[in-house]
């Protein structure tokens, strides 16, 4: 399970780097109020130009701290940006101080500036370049237009390294931190899950498990065919609570056939439409929790038409993306208003939690005397984009209109 909170360690981490992104960014631009204040009577008759320099740096200040806060994060996008700008205030200061006099304090401003690359650039390799060319802007700024002595350049030109390279080691301890922490709740958060399936496990041995292998053994039920069926779903459940039913199911064509013919024996006919699947091996690159997953999800659907749709017959379809199996339940009973559907195991927890759990999602479209559709997209692989939307890889109630060729009615 993943954590995707907004608030989860990592994020949290990042908004902290943020921060102290902006409050260096700060510091920078008080030291150089300060200096120039103190310095003011070295820039006459050019006081407009430094203070035009000094403004421009303070907007750019402003608009990254402005970003990297409502972001919480400072992107590297972001960093190789600040750091052009940077170079370009070196130079431009260094003009000017050259050109008119006074006192070059773009140095000191782009010595705090360095740190946000170091947080920015999250590859080694990159904070290194960053801090070359960086150190190549003083070199050409400092050295070559304003001409500092030799000693100071090489000195000053050397700090540079351990400023970007400290950060970024710091923030690269601090991100893996965080995503160690978001980890090892996950972690806890599966075994809780795990711990309360257990329970309930034990609570379907001890009670429901037993009356319903006793009544398919005793002479309780006098009908043959209802006895046989609670007999089969008495052996369902306890392969359910003694973890076999997934090895002992079938490959996911034939899991979703049984739940048609189950469907079919209480009287609702299922069309199942798997044409475009024949012969391919998507079905295959589902893993066990996320076919469970499905094969539970579609199962308490069939059920739901079954008690509340009030009709006959309904469409179970499967058809794949490049990158999701999509399995439909469409049917023109009498719908429902999602908004009055009161919280509990069914749509909620079998339906949408099920298929959450595994990494996929559900959508429904109904109204009352509308009918049903429900689509379920099941990624193939783990992926940062799981998932189609609202409106699912067929747009809106996709597939619910138009023939099924090739499907097989149960």
């Amino acid at each position: 399970m993943t954590v995707t909170a907004s608030w989860n360690a990592a994020g949290r981490t990042e908004f902290t780097l943020a921060r102290a992104v902006v409050l260096f960014r700060v510091a920078g631009l008080v030291e150089i109020a300060i200096v120039t204040g103190q310095n003011a009577s070295d820039y006459r008759g050019h006081g407009a130009v430094v203070a035009a320099l000094v403004a421009a740096i303070a907007a750019e200040s402003a608009l990254l701290s402005t970003v990297c806060l409502r972001a919480r994060q400072v992107r590297s996008s972001w960093a190789v940006a600040d750091l052009a700008f940077t170079i370009l205030m070196l130079v431009a200061f260094a003009v000017v101080t050259t050109r008119y006099g006074g006192l070059y304090v773009a140095y000191p401003y782009s010595v705090i500036c360095s740190l946000a690359f170091g947080i920015g650039l999250r590859r080694l390799s990159a904070v290194l370049a960053a801090t070359v060319f960086l150190t190549a802007g003083y070199l050409y700024g400092g050295g070559h237009l304003h001409a500092d002595p030799a000693p100071h350049i090489a000195v000053n030109a050397i700090t540079y390294f351990p400023n970007t390279l400290v950060a970024w080691a710091v923030s690269r301890q601090l991100r893996r931190m965080g995503g160690e922490l978001d980890a090892s709740r996950s972690r806890e958060a599966g075994l809780a899950r795990d711990q309360e399936r257990l329970r309930h496990a034990r609570m379907l041995h001890d009670r429901v498990l037993q009356t319903m292998e006793t009544l398919a053994r005793g002479q309780w039920i006098p009908d043959a065919a209802v006895k046989a069926r609670v007999a089969e779903e008495a052996g369902w459940l306890r392969s359910l609570v003694e973890g076999t039913d997934e090895a002992a199911g079938g490959d996911l064509l034939s899991q979703f056939s049984e739940l048609a013919a189950r469907a079919a024996g209480d009287g609702l006919r299922v069309e199942f439409n798997y044409a475009t699947l024949r012969g391919s091996a998507i079905l295959g690159a589902l893993d066990s929790q996320r076919s469970a997953a499905l094969v539970g999800a579609v199962g308490e659907a069939l059920t739901n038409v079954v008690k509340h749709a009030a009709t006959a017959s309904a469409v179970l379809r499967l058809a794949a993306t490049p990158t999701a199996l999509v399995v439909t339940v469409v049917d023109q009973g009498r719908g429902f208003d999602p908004a009055e559907q009161p919280k509990g195991m069914g749509l909620e927890e079998s339906i949408r939690g099920r298929v959450a759990e595994a990494g996929g999602t559900v959508r429904i479209d109904t109204a009352p005397g509308a009918g049903t559709y429900l689509e379920i997209t099941m990624p193939l692989a783990d992926s940062p984009h799981q998932g189609t939307g609202r409106d699912g890889p067929h747009g809106r109630r996709g597939g619910r209109a138009g023939a099924y060729r090739g499907s097989t009615a149960l």
